[in-house]
């Protein structure tokens, strides 16, 4: 592969990509139970657990506990996108295609980010009930969908490359869940206590504490471009672990 190849997008190839991995969530019921699951927890931890109606209907409640249930269901969109293809060896006749490696990560990771983003899209009746019951804040409103959405985007970048390193489905879901729980543990007030003066710089690195700026209605630029470099630096790495396993696998198809 040319370097000249290597660093042209072709957007077509990219959308059929997307195409490809995004109607593969419907082909099946599983698409629809994990939609359902996705928004019966946000609820359920919503309005069962934070007594939503006796706290004064706070919109920041919801997106609170939407990134603890990204910690188990992103897992479950991500674990397949790269594990699959390498178990059932399509892997193979996908990167003989003319993909760039960056093409085809490009495509699963919006195919993903998109399917997340219906399913996020779905707590929107949660927008109608506070348009019927009180007066929200706009604002606040969609900052808290933003930060949602690059909350997500940076663990399915995360959950992208680690689907990567493992044929294995199971294992891709379980590697996932803890990196993403210790990225939010991170941003843990108590526990960031016990570091002292160092509590900023460690809460820096946490994702979830960038998020949470967001999902209460304050936007900064250092949490969209940590968000942005994030999710760029999973992207990189995974198109550098791609073309390192395209290189052995050429060297032994020649050898063959």
């Amino acid at each position: 592969m040319s370097t000249e190849k290597k660093s042209q997008i072709h957007f077509p190839n990219v959308i059929t990509v997307f195409r490809r991995e995004f109607l593969t969530y419907f082909d099946t019921p599983i698409g629809y139970i994990f939609l359902a699951v996705f928004t019966t927890l946000v609820f359920a931890l919503l309005f069962r657990i934070s007594n939503f109606w006796d706290v004064g209907m706070q919109p920041d409640l919801m997106f609170l506990w939407m990134r603890l249930v990204f910690v188990f269901v992103i897992p479950a969109i991500t674990m397949r996108l790269w594990a699959e293809e390498r178990r059932a060896g399509t892997i193979e006749f996908l990167l003989t295609m003319p993909f760039t490696a960056f093409e085809l990560i490009l495509g699963k990771f919006l195919s993903a980010l998109s399917f997340l983003a219906v399913a996020i899209g779905a707590t929107f009746f949660f927008v109608v009930t506070l348009i019927v019951n009180a007066s929200p804040d706009w604002v606040t409103l969609i900052n808290a969908y933003l930060g949602a959405v690059l909350l997500g985007a940076a663990y399915i970048s995360t959950g992208l490359f680690i689907s990567w390193s493992t044929k294995n489905q199971i294992v891709a879901y379980l590697i996932s869940v803890v990196v993403f729980g210790f990225t939010a543990l991170l941003g843990y007030k108590p526990l960031l206590e016990l570091f002292g003066p160092l509590k900023n710089a460690i809460a820096f690195f946490s994702l979830s504490w960038h998020y949470d700026s967001l999902a209460t209605g304050l936007i900064d630029t250092r949490d969209i471009l940590f968000f942005g470099t994030f999710i760029a630096l999973f992207v990189y790495l995974n198109k550098k672990a791609i073309e390192k396993w395209q290189g052995r696998f050429n060297e032994i198809t020649k050898e063959e």
